[in-house]
C-alpha cells in the first residue's frame, strides 16, 4: 500500500561500471514496452497498445511500398503521399505521446487518427481516375490493408465507436478496393464486406479484453487496499490494546505498587517518567533541530494521528513495530546500524499526513474508517494514508484547494527526495501515499 522505496543500500560505483551496457539496453527496452508501474494498470494497458499501435501505421507504408506504386496509377499525383503522410502521421503522433504522463490525450488522438483514415479513404474517390488495374494480384487501393487499426485505437478508449469506425472503414475500403480493380461494384462486395468485419472483429475482441482486464485488476486493487486498511487497523487495534495492557501492568501499577512512604528513589521516578512518556507518545521539542532516531519519527507520527483522530490507526511495517519494551534494543537494530531521520523531513512528512487526515474527518463521511500504513528503512520514510470514506474525482478538485496542492503535494516536492501521490474513486475512498528517499 505504501509507494515504494528502493532498496536501502546504493550501488557501488564499481558495480555501475560492470553491468552499465546491460542496465542501458534494459532501459531502453522498458521505456519502449513496459510503463510506469506505479500507473493503473487501465493506463498501462492503453499506453502500450497505443504505441504498438502507432508503430503499426508508421510501419505499413514501408512494408506497403509495392502496393501503393501499384495503385498509384489509378489515382492522381497528390493521393499517394497525401494516403501515406494520413497513416504515418497519427502513428508518429500516437507513440510520441505514448511516452508522456497519463492517458489524456489518448482520446483525441484516436478520434483524430480514425477521421484521417477515412479522410485518406475518402478522398481515394475523387482521386481516382476511372481506370482499373491490371494485375489481379496488384491492390488498387493500399490503404485497406490496415483499416482495423484506426478501430482498434478507438476500442482503446471508447468500444462503441471503435465498431461503429470499424464498419464505415471497412465498407469505404472494400468499396474503393472494388471499383479499382473492376471499375464497378459486384455482388461480391456484401461477403468482402462480412470478411472484412469479422476479421478485424477478433482484434477488436482482444482489446476490449485487455482493456477490461486492465480496469478489472484496477478495481481488484483498490480493493486489496482496503481490505488491507481493515485489517491493518484491526491488527493495529489489538497491537495498542495489548501495548497499553502491557505498560499499565508492568510499568504504571508495578510503579504505583513500588510507591512507599518517603521520598521514592531515583529508579523508581524514572521507570515512573517511562511509562508516562509511553503512554503520552509526546516528542522531544528539543529534537526538532536534530537528526530523530526511528523509534522518534514512530512516535511522531503515532502522537500526530492520533492528536486529529482517534479512530484513525497507525500501523508500523517492517522491525520498527517491535514492542516497545524492545525498542532500542539490539534486537530491533538487528538490519544493521539505525540511521537518523532528518528533522525536516519528518515535519514535512508528518504535516503531510495530518493534511490528509484531516481530510479524512473533514470529507470522508462520519462512518469512515481510516489508517496510516508506515515503512521505515536505512534510506527511506514511506506512509500511506488510506481510508473506505467517501472518496472524490481528483480531476474535479479546484487549483486553489490549499490542503492538497499546498499541504500535501507542493510540500513533499519541495523535499529533495519527497513526493506525494493521491488516488480516489467516488464511493471508494481515498489513499495518499507520501514518501522521502534519502538522496
Amino acid at each position: 500500500m505504501t509507494s515504494s522505496t528502493g532498496s536501502s543500500a546504493d550501488p557501488s560505483p564499481t558495480d555501475l561500471i560492470v553491468t552499465d551496457a546491460p542496465v542501458r539496453r534494459s532501459a531502453v527496452r522498458r521505456r519502449m514496452f513496459e510503463s510506469d508501474s506505479a500507473e493503473p494498470d487501465l493506463d498501462r494497458v492503453r499506453r502500450i497498445g497505443a504505441r504498438f499501435l502507432g508503430l503499426g501505421f508508421i510501419g505499413y507504408p514501408v512494408v506497403s511500398v509495392s502496393a501503393i506504386i501499384s495503385s498509384a496509377s489509378l489515382t492522381a499525383p497528390w493521393w499517394p503521399p497525401l494516403s501515406v503522410l494520413l497513416s504515418v502521421g497519427p502513428g508518429i503522433l500516437l507513440v510520441a505521446a505514448s511516452f508522456r504522463p497519463g492517458t489524456g490525450w489518448l482520446s483525441p488522438l484516436a478520434t483524430a487518427t480514425s477521421a484521417g483514415y477515412l479522410l485518406g479513404v475518402a478522398l481515394w474517390f475523387p482521386a481516382w481516375d476511372g481506370t482499373t488495374i491490371s494485375t489481379a494480384s496488384d491492390s488498387a487501393q493500399w490503404m485497406i490493408a490496415f483499416c482495423g487499426m484506426p478501430s482498434m485505437v478507438l476500442m482503446l478508449v471508447h468500444p462503441l465507436l471503435g465498431v461503429a469506425a470499424m464498419i464505415v472503414a471497412s465498407t469505404a475500403a472494400s468499396v474503393s478496393q472494388q471499383l479499382g480493380r473492376f471499375g464497378e461494384l459486384n455482388n461480391d462486395l456484401p461477403f468482402e464486406i462480412l470478411w472484412t468485419v469479422a476479421f478485424i472483429s477478433v482484434f477488436l475482441a482482444i482489446a476490449l479484453v485487455a482493456t477490461r482486464t486492465g480496469r478489472m485488476l484496477d478495481e481488484t486493487r483498490e480493493e486489496t487496499y482496503r481490505k488491507a486498511a481493515g485489517v491493518a487497523a484491526a491488527a493495529s487495534r489489538q497491537m495498542e490494546k495489548v501495548r497499553f495492557d502491557a505498560i499499565v501492568h508492568d510499568r504504571v501499577i508495578a510503579s504505583l505498587l513500588a510507591v512507599g512512604p518517603g521520598r521514592p528513589d531515583a529508579h523508581l521516578a524514572g521507570q515512573a517518567a517511562s511509562a508516562l512518556e509511553e503512554l503520552a507518545r509526546v516528542p522531544d521539542p528539543a529534537a526538532d533541530h536534530l537528526d530523530m532516531s526511528r523509534d522518534e519519527v514512530i512516535r511522531r507520527i503515532r502522537s500526530a494521528a492520533g492528536e486529529i483522530s482517534e479512530r484513525t490507526d497507525v500501523e508500523i511495517l517492517g522491525r520498527a513495530d517491535l514492542d516497545p519494551d524492545e525498542i532500542g534494543t539490539s534486537a530491533a537494530r538487528s538490519d544493521g546500524p539505525e540511521a537518523g531521520f532528518p528533522a525536516q523531513v519528518v515535519d514535512a512528512v508528518v504535516e503531510a499526513m495530518s493534511e490528509a487526515l484531516r481530510n479524512v474527518v473533514r470529507h470522508a463521511g462520519a462512518d469512515a474508517e481510516s489508517a496510516v500504513i508506515v515503512q521505515l528503512t536505512a534510506n527511506a520514510l514511506s506512509m500511506a494514508v488510506v481510508d473506505d470514506g467517501a472518496g472524490f474525482d481528483p480531476d474535479a478538485v479546484a487549483p486553489g484547494r490549499i490542503g492538497i496542492a499546498v499541504s500535501i503535494r507542493e510540500r513533499m516536492a519541495q523535499l529533495p527526495g519527497g513526493s506525494a501521490r493521491m488516488t480516489s474513486r467516488v464511493g471508494r475512498g481515498t489513499t495518499v501515499q507520501i514518501a522521502w528517499k534519502r538522496a
